[in-house]
This record gives structure tokens, C-alpha cells and sequence, in this order.
């Protein structure tokens, strides 16, 4: 009973933004913005582990765009009774091409997360190594949920985000955020302070 209750908490509230899901679980992500482009479809057939293909663009790297396929693990899960925690890393590999050169690329990260119903803490770190290079990417997110709904009820977060990406910008960027799901589908929209806008979609089966 306790594993199945678990399992429900997981199903029902948190899997949606994880890079490994329950067991036969199709996950397919969207992360639009003006300088940057992230296409993911990915499917857990363990619980433990997914396999992904990706697509990223980067408008500020000479119009970088790669299309790699990987994996991406679930190193551990915390459960207690009403919240969560998570670590993950993912290793991908594939091919880039921009303005000037093409050839092999690669993608590592390592990732952890840990939420509750009203509140959602998250930090990664992402390697992109392309060109005899490797450019690091760290997101740190913390949100709050300013009610606690029911299953099968839109689900609202207020999120603030901060992203250093040195190839983009040389300050951390802070962008604020709303994220919203309902069953089986999250949407987040949001604006940094320099005006630019993004949008992530994602559908899980």
C-alpha cells in the first residue's frame, strides 16, 4: 500500500519535468526562447533510467544546432510522506553543425530536485562539448505553489529561476516564472529581466 501510494504522489504531482518517468512513459519536451531551441522525446522503459533524442539551437553560438541521442539516469529517489527528492545524471552524444564547422557533439548533466506540494527547489549543471570545447550551463529554480489542489486539477507554481551561461550572457540572468499542469500536461511561460520571453511544453503518456 505504501508503494503504491508513493507511486500515485509521484504519478500525479512531480513527474512531469523529470528526465526519467515511471516505466513505459513517453515524455515529449519543448523549450522555446528567442536565442535558444530545445527539442526532446524521450521513453523510460525502467524505472531507473530513459532513452532520449534531442535537438538544441543556440542563435548567440554562430547558429549552433545538435541532434544527439542519450541516456539519462536515476541515481536516487528520497520519499518521505509528503514530499520528494531526486538526483539524476544523463550522458548524450551526436552530431552538431553551425556557421563555421560541424562535427561530434556531446551533452552531460547532473540534476536534483527536491518538492513537496507547495514547494519545488531544482538545480542542474549541463555540459556541451562541441568543436574541442565544453561550455557549462548551471539553472538553479525555486517555486511555491499559492494553493494545493487536488489530483486531476490544474496544478499552479510561481517560479524564480536563475541561468548562467557564460557563451550568452556574463551575469547570471533571473527570469520569473508561471508554471502550470494539468493530468498528463505542463506549460510554463516567463519573461527575464532583459524583456525575452520563453515557453516550455511537455506532454508525458
Amino acid at each position: 500500500m505504501k508503494k503504491a501510494l508513493s507511486l500515485l504522489f509521484i504519478i500525479s504531482f512531480y513527474t512531469f519535468s523529470h528526465p526519467v518517468i515511471y516505466k513505459d512513459g513517453w515524455v515529449y519536451w519543448a523549450n522555446l526562447a528567442p536565442d535558444m531551441n530545445t527539442l526532446r522525446v524521450s521513453y523510460t522503459p525502467h524505472p531507473k533510467y530513459s532513452l532520449e533524442v534531442n535537438s538544441t539551437w543556440f542563435k548567440n553560438l554562430n547558429n549552433y544546432r545538435d541532434y544527439t541521442f542519450g541516456f539519462n539516469y536515476l541515481f536516487k529517489r528520497w520519499l518521505s510522506k509528503d514530499s520528494q527528492g531526486n538526483l539524476y545524471g544523463a550522458i548524450h552524444g551526436g552530431y552538431y553543425s553551425d556557421d563555421q564547422t560541424d562535427g561530434f557533439a556531446g551533452h552531460a548533466m547532473l540534476m536534483g530536485d527536491w518538492e513537496s506540494r507547495k514547494h519545488y527547489t531544482a538545480a542542474s549543471a549541463m555540459a556541451y562539448y562541441y568543436n574541442d570545447d565544453v561550455k557549462m550551463k548551471y539553472t538553479a529554480r525555486y517555486g511555491l505553489a499559492p494553493y494545493i489542489a487536488g489530483m486531476n486539477t490544474l496544478q499552479t507554481w510561481l517560479i524564480g529561476q536563475f541561468e548562467y551561461f557564460k557563451e550568452n550572457n556574463k551575469n547570471p540572468v533571473f527570469t520569473p516564472m508561471i508554471r502550470f499542469f494539468y493530468k498528463n500536461v505542463l506549460w510554463e511561460t516567463g519573461a527575464n529581466l532583459k524583456g525575452d520571453y520563453f515557453l516550455t511544453l511537455m506532454v508525458h503518456f
